[in-house]
């Protein structure tokens, strides 16, 4: 019998714990850039507490508004290492975790929380080194009841996560990179690695405005389009 709205699935595919590894540390921004820009969560999405940095696979909860009862039990199911996100439904008026969920989810090696949705109790997130992605904060409690879904595909932050997806983030935001793409991405960051190399040392050498490959396209595509210069 399917039963929409009332699904949990146990098993879900994760990445190697030696790929999840070799992303820890690189910069968002790069991750994005090599993935056409389209696959970071929006601004909305921020970290919470001194914590700003976050890797691991999406163990996803479609939550009902105001309510974190699924999110419990997700935290219940979790392995080691994984990144619990979760849709809140954009909710403002209602908190979907505290430092109770904070204290469990550490004692259990949970990499952090990705909630599109709000917290509460960051007092502890400005004191401890647990990572959450929140949209804002309000100190409105939530419900408690056996409605949502678990290890679902979900939309959170504007991006579809699928179950086992790699979660990335820092101080910029948060990054979604599909399980079947991870190792295409690490070979694309050695290009994008190089290419920041290339025009670091433009700029420190000082011949950025004779060398530099962005502003040799652009002069280019100014040139084509007949740009009128004085």
């Amino acid at each position: 019998m399917r039963n929409p709205g009332m699904r949990i699935n146990r098993m879900i595919q994760r990445p190697e714990k030696e790929i999840i590894k070799q992303y820890e540390g690189i910069p968002t921004a790069n991750i994005s850039d090599c993935m056409g820009r389209l696959f970071a969560m929006d601004a909305r999405i921020s970290p919470m507490g001194k914590a700003k940095s976050i890797c691991g696979p999406a163990l996803t909860v479609k939550a009902a508004i105001a309510d974190n009862g699924m999110f419990h039990k997700a935290m219940s199911m979790a392995n080691p290492g994984d990144v619990i996100v979760v849709n809140a439904c954009g909710d403002v008026n209602h908190s979907v975790c505290g430092d109770v969920m904070y204290r469990y989810a550490r004692s259990k090696e949970i990499a952090g929380f990705v909630v599109d949705g709000c917290v509460r109790d960051v007092d502890y997130l400005k004191e401890n080194d647990f990572p959450v992605y929140a949209i804002g904060v309000t100190p409105r409690g939530p419900y408690k009841h056996p409605l949502g879904e678990i290890n679902t595909d979900i939309a959170c932050g504007g991006q579809v996560v699928h179950p086992g997806d790699l979660i990335v983030g820092d101080e910029d935001g948060i990054v979604v990179v599909r399980q079947e793409d991870c190792h295409a991405v690490l070979q694309k960051l050695q290009s994008q690695f190089a290419r920041e190399e290339l025009m670091t040392s433009l700029i420190e050498n000082g011949t950025w405005d004779l060398e530099s490959p962005i502003l040799q396209d652009l002069n280019r595509k100014i040139e084509e389009l007949g740009f009128e210069i004085n």
